[in-house]
């Protein structure tokens, strides 16, 4: 049912994540959606509070992304991040748009 929600969904979809170390030494990313529904009404949705194994590298973060992206075929309707203000956010989004979508990073330089 959520599938359906996210794929009917009216606009495109927001992402916002965080990553905390719990209680008992667990890397947990907690995963939201943001969207405007079909019927026009704001929603936001858990999609996942994942465990992450491993050093919190940008290859093992953007791999859980990618993969609940990819599970819940929200890929093609990404439209923003939204994340807490370290600096290595971006290196976590950029992994993810080079996982997404190969060519979207490659800059192309032109002759003068």
């Amino acid at each position: 049912m959520l599938r359906k929600e996210l794929k009917a969904a009216y606009s495109a979809i927001s992402i916002s994540f965080d990553l905390w170390t719990s209680l008992n030494g667990h890397a947990i990313l907690s995963i939201v959606a943001h969207f405007i529904n079909k019927d026009g009404k704001r929603r936001h949705i858990v999609l996942g509070l994942c465990e992450v194994v491993g050093k919190h590298t940008n290859k093992n973060i953007a791999a859980v992304l990618v993969a609940l992206f990819r599970d819940y075929r929200i890929v093609g309707n990404i439209g923003f991040f939204i994340a807490d203000n370290t600096k290595l956010n971006n290196t976590y989004i950029n992994a993810v748009l080079r996982a997404l979508y190969p060519k979207i990073l490659a800059k192309k330089r032109k002759a003068c």
